[in-house]
């Protein structure tokens, strides 16, 4: 993983909220520090491709089966979520290969990320005691600060899809400046 290049002029912008700094695990309340990482098809991918636009849904994924059902799930309510001005990021520790594979069974229509150093999965917590992949849901408004944080390596299950939603419908609703405003007519 890659920190991107403006990360400082963002951490200024950012104006008294904390980022998650590179020596702690990332948490609710705190700002996701930039980050760039390899697309299935050879772009790049950053954090901020999404800032100021769109609230980001990060499943970072392990080998188990109920992170897969997740994986489907979102898949097939994909458009209901990009109708919510959110995108969904699905983080891939391992081979090229393996992310492919997970895409074409799983018919993920949104991106497909590579973390091949395991450094955003190691970020945000996705990591076992023994140092292996654990799924996990980070939700992000459009300024990058974590709203819902879920990780299996805490115990905690994955969300369920209505959780997602209800999440990003709080996120949007707490946004008054992504709404129109309401003045007297």
């Amino acid at each position: 993983m890659r920190e991107a290049p403006q990360e400082s002029r963002i951490q200024a912008e950012i104006a008294g909220g904390s980022v998650v700094s590179s020596h702690e695990v990332a948490r609710k309340g705190l700002y996701l520090r930039g980050f760039e990482l390899a697309c299935l098809d050879g772009s790049l991918v950053r954090l901020a491709d999404y800032r100021d636009r769109s609230a980001v849904v990060l499943v970072l994924s392990d080998e188990r089966p109920e992170t897969e059902r997740l994986l489907r799930e979102v898949a097939q309510h994909y458009e209901e979520i990009r109708e919510k001005d959110a995108e969904i990021l699905a983080i891939v520790h391992g081979s090229r290969e393996e992310a492919d594979a997970l895409k074409r069974t799983l018919h993920l229509p949104y991106p497909v990320l590579l973390d091949e150093d395991g450094g955003l999965h190691h970020e945000l917590g996705a990591t076992s005691a023994q140092n292996r992949d654990a799924a996990a849901v980070c939700i992000t408004d459009r300024f990058g600060e974590i709203f819902a944080l879920f990780r299996t390596a805490e115990g905690a299950g994955l969300p369920e899809l209505r959780e997602i939603l209800r999440n990003l419908e709080f996120i949007s609703f707490q946004c008054p400046e992504c709404e129109p405003p309401e003045w007297p007519a």
